[in-house]
This record gives structure tokens, sequence and C-alpha cells, in this order.
């Protein structure tokens, strides 16, 4: 939607959570959230709130940062041009939830909301183009307030993700405010799972589906496959099989820089059968990816531990992206 005019990348937190404390003790779905970052990610529910006001005039902002009206124009411009988000992610299991309670985002002035089903980062997306059963066109949804139409209409919107991750993006050049509210609803059948900062164990399953489901760690990881069931007996033998590139139906671990995952580079194509946790796979990319690839034909499944990598586990790198 806005392509790379993302300008503020804030840092990812650091303390590692375990998967119930994602949510604090009976949240409620009203609590009141003030968005303050430019890039806001949030794993609870509630309503969040943003505000911007006019911004200051050119002469002061000349003196703040230099004295000269191009400096002032110059930010302003950037300013104005600035496009954030409020970053959401759920549990593996659920769907993310959005209600615009109310919105002054005037289309005159160039203000814009849009819904991603998933997220954006620097043009890339989760999941992938390759990896969502809907277009890109379906999975991005824009809206601003039209002050010429008559009525005025700026009544509730409702949007749902497909999977745990969903993204409110928005750009108000000059003044505007918005309420969206944020639930979260269980599912049975997860498909794509984006992992924020959890070290956990993760299923992944097509369901007997023909679909690519994908696990999207967003930091360099370690992982091992706990239990596989990946292809026909063909190649379900006494061990699974680390070298499954020409296969229909296998599990893919990799890694990229960014979201998108189409083209990444892969540490290993996996299938076969596998009872007991195999050998540790240190992935050292930006983004590390495991994608389950199904023909449909088999019920595909994979239990995959991940963790997050550090320095001592350089002895177990089995890929390191270029920086």
């Amino acid at each position: 939607m806005y392509g790379d005019v993302y300008k503020c990348m804030c840092a990812w937190p650091g303390v590692v959570k375990r998967p119930f404390d994602l949510y604090p003790p009976n949240p409620s779905p009203y609590e009141l959230h003030t968005i303050t970052d430019c890039m806001h990610v949030t794993s609870e529910p509630g309503d969040y709130a943003f505000k911007k006001t006019p911004p200051r005039s050119s002469s002061a902002a000349a003196a703040l940062f230099g004295n000269t009206d191009e400096t002032a124009a110059i930010l302003q411009l950037e300013e104005s041009l600035q496009v954030c988000g409020l970053y959401v992610i759920g549990e593996p299991d659920t769907i993310v939830e959005i209600t615009m309670k109310y919105y002054d985002v005037n289309c005159e002035t160039g203000a814009l909301m849009g819904f991603v089903d998933g997220w954006e980062l620097n043009g890339e997306y989760f999941p992938s183009l390759r990896d969502h059963h809907r277009s890109l066109e379906d999975r991005v949804q824009e809206f601003c307030n039209n002050n010429k139409q008559w009525p005025h209409l700026s009544g509730k919107k409702f949007f749902r993700s497909n999977q745990n991750a969903a993204l409110l993006q928005y750009r108000i050049p000059v003044k505007g405010s918005f309420i969206a509210n944020v639930r979260f609803h269980k599912i049975t059948q997860p498909c794509n799972i984006l992992v924020q900062d959890i070290d956990a164990l993760y299923n992944i399953a097509n369901y007997g589906h023909n679909r690519n489901c994908t696990i999207s760690a967003l930091f360099p990881a370690v992982v091992s496959v706990v239990s596989l069931k990946v292809g026909g007996k063909a190649v379900r033998q006494d061990k699974p099989n680390y070298d499954c590139g020409m296969f229909p139906d296998r599990l893919e671990v990799g890694g990229s820089a960014g979201l998108d995952s189409t083209g990444m580079e892969k540490s290993s194509d996996i299938c076969g059968l596998a009872t007991e946790p195999g050998p540790e796979q240190a992935i050292f990319c930006g983004v590390t990816t495991l994608r389950l690839v199904s023909t449909g034909r088999f019920q595909n499944q994979a239990a995959v531990m991940i963790r997050k990598a550090d320095e001592h586990d350089l002895d177990k790198a089995t890929l390191i992206c270029a920086l």
C-alpha cells in the first residue's frame, strides 16, 4: 500500500515471553491504549487511540531545527509523507479482528488509512503473496473520510485477518484521529503463523488442503523438527530425509532479510516420518521461515521447536544470510 515510505522502525522487545504471557489475566476488550510510536506493536486486545494536531508554524520549526524556512518545509514534507502502523500479533491459533469505532481522516488533505491482512514492512508482506490464498488487492483495504460527501459517512468499519497477524496503517499529513478496537478469536486450523519473540513448540499442518503454510520468526533462530509426517509412503522411511527439494510435499527451512519469504535462502527440505527430535539448525537471517508445501494428496504435519539464536549457536549454523 505505501511501499518504501516507512521511516520509523522501532526495536523489537528483548524480553522472551511465554505463550500464556501474551495476554493479561482476563483482558478487557475495551481497555484504552494510546498509540505513541510510529511503529506500534501490540499483542493485547482493547481500544487503540491516535490523535494528531496541526504541525507547529514554519517559523517555530525553523528556529528549532536550523532557522531556515527551507529546513522547516523539508521537515513538514517528510512528516506529511510518513506512514505509520498499528502492528497486531496474537497467539498462533488466533486471528485478529479490528473494528474502526471512529476515524477522522480527511481524504482532501491526503490522509489515508488501510487494513492489511497480515504485516507489511518496506514493501514486503507476511504471509507472502505465494503463501496467502487471497490476492494482495483483496488483502489491503484503504479508506478515509470524504468530507465533500453529504451526508458525511464515517461509520464503523470491521476487518478480520486470516492469521495471527494484522496491520492498521495510517498516513495523516495535517491533523486527524481514530479509535480502533482490537480483538482475538481462536481458530482450529491455523496455517500461517508469525512469531515475534517467543521460544516455543509450534505445530504446522495442511489439514489435507492443497496450500502452503508458513511459520515466520522475526529473528535469527535455531529450529529443530520434533515430529514430522510429510509426503506419501514412498518417502516415509525410518528417519526423515533432509534433501527433499525434488519432492512436491516437503517442509522448507530457511531465512530471508525481510518479511517476504518467496525467495528465501534454504537450509534444508525435509520430508518423511520422524517421531524423535532432529538436529538443530541455526538460521542467522533477519527472518527465519519454515514453509510446509503441500499438494493436498497427503495429511502433512510437523511440530518444530523455535528459539532465538545467539553467538553460542554459530557452530550449528546451516544458513547465514548476507547483511
